[in-house]
């Protein structure tokens, strides 16, 4: 029987580079008691207006978390590897480090069970397959590449997830996994067309930016590039990153002598798989807004993984 960290209350779970909280979300909602960590302020606003549990400011390349948990989840920045980072990749990005951070974090805090997710290029990473054999020393580990949309979000974005739960627990890391039931899709349709027709409303930040460049991009439009796209009504949504950077059009756009704007930063909540709840605390420019939602985990996705984590770290804990 492993150790239960909650004296007999929820489980308590730590969230590294909690962002705004995506990952967290489904945690919360499955009656995890949380704690997100992140070196934003804004992060770290958003996070406790949302009340997704307490937030704690740290830089988790200089300093360490105290405390015992059941679980540690948890994304590190995705930049050195991501798709749409065409200049400082791998070990030369300043935020390389954050990686050996979080597994250096779970090596201390012992937990019983662990969650990481980033991009699948991760895999590929000498410093992910180093990290992954020590982990591998105490935890048994699955990795394995998600699409959101086929856990019921409207959101087509694949993500790496690592899962590891103690050695012995006598338990696999893949029955997590396998027990995370498919849902289909929702659409862009689903998500959004009830704000269709609706003026720019910051009060519920139904507003998105002024298109002044939108001439110099055409081509990208028509060619597919990543990271440029026009939405589709009927299809869930491709993956997408800040949206003042790489503009993600409204279905709507250049069709029927319509203009082009970017999905706004409630629609963009929306297809990722937040609820209308979740706001943003007053203040935060719109960069900053799209900037979270981009390096969020889906919550549809998030609360199906936290369920089956919570299932198999009770059904531990009772043996």
């Amino acid at each position: 029987m492993l150790e239960r960290f909650s004296d007999g209350g929820d489980l308590e779970a730590l969230e590294l580079f909690c962002g705004m909280g995506g990952l967290s979300s489904g945690f919360t909602k499955t009656g995890f008691k949380v704690t997100g960590v992140d070196i934003s302020q804004k992060a770290g606003r958003t996070f406790s207006s949302n009340r997704l549990g307490t937030f704690v400011k740290m830089d988790l390349m200089r300093s360490g978390v105290r405390g015992r948990f059941d679980v540690v989840i948890g994304g590190p920045p995705c930049e050195p590897w991501s798709s749409l980072n065409l200049t400082r990749r791998g070990d030369k990005h300043p935020l390389y480090g954050c990686l050996g951070a979080f597994f250096r974090e779970v090596l201390k805090l012992k937990p019983n069970a662990f969650v990481m997710e980033n991009v699948p290029a991760l895999q590929k990473d000498p410093s992910f397959l180093m990290n992954l054999e020590a982990v591998g020393k105490r935890y048994d580990t699955i990795a394995r590449t998600f699409r959101y949309s086929d856990y019921g979000a409207a959101f087509a974005r694949r993500r790496l997830f690592v899962v590891g739960i103690k050695k012995k627990a006598g338990r696999s890391a893949s029955e997590v996994v396998d027990s995370m039931r498919k849902e289909k899709s929702m659409t862009v349709r689903q998500k959004i067309e009830d704000l269709r027709d609706k003026n720019p409303d910051p009060a519920i930040d139904h507003v998105w930016p002024n298109l002044k460049t939108i001439h110099k991009y055409l081509n990208y439009y028509r060619s597919g590039k990543y990271g440029w796209y026009i939405l589709d009504w009927d299809s869930a949504s491709p993956s997408f990153g800040n949206i003042t950077k790489t503009y993600i059009l409204h279905p709507d756009s250049f069709k029927n002598g319509n203009g082009a704007r970017p999905i706004s930063v409630r629609e963009a909540l929306r297809i990722v798989g937040f609820e209308d709840e979740c706001r943003f605390p007053i203040g935060l420019d719109m960069k900053a807004k799209y900037e979270m939602i981009a390096a969020a985990v889906s919550p549809v996705f998030s609360l199906k993984l936290a369920t089956a984590m919570k299932e198999l770290l009770l059904g531990l804990s009772n043996r």
